[in-house]
């Protein structure tokens, strides 16, 4: 399962990205995946495992993003429902 941060903009998926690299997580830009709609075209790109430190690290940072989304596997979204 892998992690996609969305952004209204590309400046602000610049933005994150130069403040996470400065913090030593592992998150990659990436086209947004099909099933995910973005206003901006980019993602941030990140293990699952790592979801709750991205997002603390976008809460303790304060940075804008558009949503969290977690996907399962290439085709196959994980909803809300999906986690009980």
């Amino acid at each position: 399962m892998k992690g996609y941060v969305t952004f209204h903009s590309v400046s602000d998926s610049l933005k994150f990205e130069k403040t996470v690299k400065e913090s030593g997580l592992e998150v990659q830009l990436v086209p947004v995946p099909r099933e995910i709609s973005s206003s901006c075209g980019v993602a941030a790109m990140f293990p699952s495992e790592m979801e709750q430190a991205v997002r603390d690290f976008i809460q303790g940072h304060n940075l804008e993003v558009a949503d969290i989304h977690m996907l399962e596997q290439a085709g196959k979204k994980k909803g809300l429902l999906d986690r009980f």
